[in-house]
């Protein structure tokens, strides 16, 4: 009866602390170099960031109507989940400057993600705001959720990630630190990317 004790103690152990991957995937801002190039919601300090919760979802938040400049006078914003090859083709380029930031974390680091933004889905949080909550900072939020990151107020999350830069900044610290694998991508020469 001991020894089974045991084994079912080490089983569910395993269960706790068995490992899945969450990976934030950037889209860099940039602009065209020449008049006739595309221009971008954002420019330069633009972009776009996600989080990659499954196989081949990456949820993702948006304007969900008018954007203002501040909260008060903005639409609720949505987060939507789509597969990485609709993620990726948010500015319709096949050349973008991006980032892939691998964070190891537990099942049940996932599960809890899971299920706390699962309301998300159905009903953004927040509004959608020039100075207000953004891609960014609801990225941010989201890997919160999962204990990878300090739980901060919204206001906060919202001016210490205004734009995609001081979040990636943030995450390159954060990798350095805990060694998470990065992979870039170089992109289009005919634009001027964002750097870091």
């Amino acid at each position: 009866m001991k020894s089974l004790a045991i084994i079912l103690l080490f089983i569910s152990f395993r269960a706790i602390s068995q490992s899945d991957t969450l990976i934030v995937e950037i889209i860099y801002g940039s602009k065209p170099l020449s008049k006739n190039g595309a221009h971008w919601f954002g420019g330069k300090l633009g972009g776009h960031i996600g989080l990659t919760i499954g196989e081949d979802s990456v949820m993702h938040f948006l304007p969900g109507g008018r954007v203002a400049a501040t909260n008060i006078n903005s639409d609720i914003g949505k987060y939507i989940i789509s597969n990485k090859r609709r993620f990726y083709r948010t500015f319709s380029s096949d050349t973008l400057k991006t980032c892939r930031i691998f964070i190891p974390v537990t099942s049940t680091q996932k599960q809890q993600l899971l299920n706390d933004s699962k309301s998300f889905l159905k009903e953004g949080p927040y509004p959608y705001a020039f100075f207000g909550m953004r891609c960014a900072a609801a990225c941010y939020h989201l890997l919160s959720l999962a204990d990878v990151t300090k739980d901060l107020s919204r206001s906060k999350m919202t001016w210490k990630f205004i734009y995609p830069r001081k979040f990636r900044k943030h995450l390159f610290k954060e990798a350095l630190k805990n060694n998470w694998k990065i992979i870039e991508t170089k992109g289009d020469s005919k634009r001027k990317w964002d750097h870091d």
